[in-house]
């Protein structure tokens, strides 16, 4: 079972080494100059936010999204990101507790892309790439069978 929200060690260092596996694959874009637009893209957006031509929650949501896809790009550091980015997840309750519901529908995009329902029933979620490897379903609950 998790408890207080932290995880057990051999899941972390699990998904560190899956990180670092897919790290490994080499890159079929041109990384730097991905991570260039997008870097611009971060100045642009808050050139706009200071200029009032978008709203601060049109700025928010872009940014987390930009932030997102910077993130997403291979590094040398990503499993220090992956570190970090637990550390936002696992804070994520408290802060959806205290939020608007304007901001809480902008944490929502930071770890969800799109959430399928179904007769008034979720059918799928599907989150985003930052995100994933805390919310997927494992294959096997790392602490054992609590439901016998």
């Amino acid at each position: 079972m998790i408890a207080d929200g932290v995880l057990p060690g051999e899941v972390l260092e699990a998904a560190r080494r899956e990180l670092r596996q897919r790290l490994a694959t080499p890159a079929t874009r041109d990384v730097g100059r991905l991570r260039a637009r997008l870097t611009g893209r971060l100045d642009r957006l808050k050139q706009q936010h200071g200029w009032g031509d978008i709203t601060e929650t049109q700025y928010q949501v872009q940014r987390d999204e930009t932030r997102a896809a910077l993130a997403a790009l291979p590094n040398g550091d990503r499993v220090a990101v992956f570190d970090a980015y637990r550390t936002q997840v696992l804070e994520l309750p408290e802060a959806i507790k205290v939020a608007s519901p304007a901001r809480r529908e902008e944490l929502c995009h930071i770890v969800l892309e799109r959430v399928v329902v179904r007769d008034r029933e979720i059918d799928g979620i599907d989150w985003t790439p930052a995100a994933r490897p805390f919310f997927e379903k494992q294959r096997e609950c790392p602490q054992g069978d609590s439901n016998p």
